[in-house]
């Protein structure tokens, strides 16, 4: 009886053994996969539009992206014409502590985006 209690006992520390050392190989084989907020790409901003939907603002190499994501989709809306610094800013100033600096700039986006499509639509 003592003899199957040490054997379980070693079985188990095994696969333990095993299972740390599979999450230490798979840590190291996917170094620079899957950045949250790394070098290349960060999440800025982001408003929930009901249970699965939200807006995101995310910059990317320098630029800002306007992205829909849903539970079944995700897509890009529009370019933001600002650098990640302007809207930083925009962020922190004292609208913005009031909730209104996301809006204004997803309106502008949307003004931006209009102005666009009457313009080619007059050409």
């Amino acid at each position: 009886m003592g003899l199957n209690i040490l054997w379980v006992i070693l079985s188990l520390v095994g696969v333990l053994g095993l299972f740390f050392i599979l999450i230490y190989a798979l840590k190291k084989l996917n170094t620079g996969i899957g950045y949250v907020n790394g070098n290349r790409m960060k999440v800025l901003d982001r408003i929930s539009l009901g249970r699965e939907g939200m807006l995101v603002v995310v910059s990317v190499a320098g630029k800002l992206m306007l992205i829909g994501v849903t539970g079944q989709h995700i897509e890009k809306l529009s370019d933001i014409d600002m650098t990640p610094e302007e809207y930083s800013e925009r962020m922190t100033s004292p609208e913005s502590q009031n909730g209104m600096s996301f809006a204004s700039a997803f309106t502008e986006v949307l003004n931006r985006k209009r102005n666009a499509e009457k313009d080619k639509s007059d050409d």
